[in-house]
């Protein structure tokens, strides 16, 4: 049996309303800076840590993952990803993680993709209350990551 990988996915808190052609330069408003910054306490008391981290290219997830790590003091390097905009797609995203040598993975991403890339992840229905609502945290883990192998763990939500 292959050990369990970990992947946590973060959407980006709160940012400035939609404008023409400039969504990938949208930034945190200040309710979003602190829907990150509760998100990270709480996931403080939960022990764990990431081997890597990917992010999307936009703004608002960039700076997501910064307030993120910096309120847990963790030093990870933040490497760009540009396959999990609000455009990614589950399965090449999924085969592209399955490749990464790392066991604990946090991805800092958009809606839609991020509830649906949870969605195509697991292997039962989400829990009925489930929202990637901003700054909502998901954890799921499983041997490899492909469309209905991984299991639900947890999540966070700053509301």
């Amino acid at each position: 049996m292959k050990k369990l990988k970990r992947l946590s996915i973060l959407r980006h808190g709160n940012a400035e309303p939609y404008g023409f052609n400039q969504d990938e330069l949208r930034e945190l408003t200040t309710l979003g800076v602190a829907e990150v910054k509760t998100t990270a306490r709480a996931f403080a008391s939960k022990a764990e840590v990431f081997d890597a981290v990917f992010v999307s290219p936009y703004v608002r997830a960039q700076q997501t993952a910064k307030i993120f790590l910096a309120d847990l003091e963790l030093s990870v390097d933040i490497q760009s990803c540009p396959l999990i905009t609000p455009y990614g797609k589950e399965m090449e995203v999924s085969a592209w993680l399955d490749e990464q040598p790392y066991e604990s993975i946090l991805l800092v991403t958009h809606q839609p993709f991020a509830h649906q890339f949870v969605d195509f992840l697991v292997d039962e229905p989400l829990p009925m209350n489930f929202a990637m609502t901003t700054a909502t945290l998901t954890s799921v883990e499983g041997e490899f990551f492909a469309g209905a192998c991984c299991q639900f763990r947890w999540c966070i939500s700053p509301s």
